[in-house]
């Protein structure tokens, strides 16, 4: 009995690491995803098949290529919800149109940060999308989140610290260095680490026990977010952060 409870599990774990496969956004085929997960091609076939039955994933029938289901999109629409971030959009959305750069908001989700909500589409955006979650360590959100908590060297080791692009910092001792400089400014700031060519400033809106809730972010392409520029920006950002803090806590 015990045996079947724990390849129950096994089996339901896989599944939803499964899904993980699809944060881009991108369609999959079996194959892919087998390899990704290092799964045998048949129990990769298993697994998709009763995440579409779950309506978490579909099955375009023309490529046999599976993407996002309607299911996941519905909870995403409760957490949004729940969240309260229909709120904060009219602050995001004017900050986008002052500065031209796109506004987001997001929370932390174990070691990533998951944007929740968004401006509008700007032409400051290019074709370089912005992923849903970001690693803590090399996006400007994600800084601002571990920069005003109390983690330890030991944490920050064990955070996945991949080398996003070439100038992400991944060595513990540089990561607390930029971590104790962004207390220093009062924001995050994610230099081309994770995007060439992208800037984001990151701002923590923190709540009245000082643990930080929620964080803005201000991206946008290095020749609108220009070294003399950042300064006004992150002072923008952070008069938006609190008034999204006063709507949202």
């Amino acid at each position: 009995m015990t045996d079947a409870r724990g390849a129950g599990v096994q089996t339901v774990t896989r599944a939803l690491t499964m899904l993980t496969c699809f944060r881009s956004g991108e369609e999959l085929g079996v194959s892919e995803v087998a390899r990704r997960q290092e799964l045998a091609v048949s129990t990769t076939h298993r697994l998709l098949q009763s995440l579409v039955d779950a309506g978490f994933l579909e099955k375009d029938d023309a490529t046999s290529r599976y993407r996002i289901g309607a299911a996941l999109a519905a909870y995403g629409q409760v957490s949004y919800r729940q969240h309260r971030i229909y709120l904060s959009e009219p602050y995001l959305e004017q900050l986008a149109a002052t500065t031209g750069a796109s506004a987001s908001l997001a929370v932390r989700s174990g070691s990533e940060v998951v944007l929740l909500g968004f401006s509008r589409w700007r032409e400051a955006d290019g074709h370089v999308l912005q992923g849903v979650r970001l690693p803590l360590h090399a996006s400007a959100l994600g800084k601002a989140f571990l920069a005003w908590s109390d983690v330890d060297d030991s944490e920050l080791a064990a955070l996945p610290r991949e080398a996003t692009t070439q100038r992400a910092i991944t060595d513990v001792a540089g990561i607390r260095r930029e971590l104790e400089l962004t207390r220093e400014r009062g924001y995050g700031f994610n230099d081309e680490e994770l995007t060439p060519d992208y800037r984001t400033i990151g701002i923590p809106i923190i709540d009245g026990s000082d643990t930080v809730r929620y964080a803005l972010g201000l991206r946008g392409p290095v020749e609108l977010m220009i070294d003399e520029r950042i300064p006004f920006l992150a002072d923008l950002a952070k008069v938006t952060a609190r008034q999204i803090g006063e709507v949202l806590l």
